[in-house]
């Protein structure tokens, strides 16, 4: 038996391969814990900002509670005002719908009226030919 005997060059590049694929593995690796421990830290800055602006809302509240109370009234004022509207609006456009709809309906149930005859036309009687023109005589 022949034994075959294996080039060692690929084996060594494909060693070589295998090995910066690790590398590269590794350092993207490495980046995405960076990146999320950047953006932990930024939504833990974001966290603190949005807890002193709740801090500031609620002084604002309690030194102002009865203007917002007041505007809260009204908008709720309006917007009974507008759901009763809408609702007649609604009611009304349904009237209207069925009606024209009965009418459209109706309209459709009577016979249509027979069509009108075509008007007779005379046949064409023939011209008379014209006589034949005659030509001018020429000089002598």
């Amino acid at each position: 038996m022949d034994d075959t005997i294996i080039d060692p060059l690929p084996l060594d590049r494909l060693e070589t391969a295998v090995t910066r694929l690790r590398y590269v593995a590794i350092a993207v690796m490495i980046i995405l814990i960076a990146g999320f421990a950047f953006l932990g830290i930024q939504f833990g800055r974001l966290n603190g900002r949005i807890d002193q602006f709740a801090a500031k809302m609620d002084g604002l509240d309690v030194a102002l509670g009865v203007k917002f109370d007041a505007a809260n009234a009204k908008i709720d004022a309006v917007s009974q005002r507008l759901a009763v509207e809408l609702k007649t609006m609604e009611a009304e456009m349904a009237a209207r719908t069925n009606a024209l709809g009965k009418s459209i309906a109706g309209a459709n149930s009577t016979a249509p009226a027979p069509p009108l005859p075509a008007p007779v036309q005379p046949a064409p009687t023939p011209a008379p030919k014209p006589a034949p023109a005659q030509l001018p005589r020429s000089r002598p």
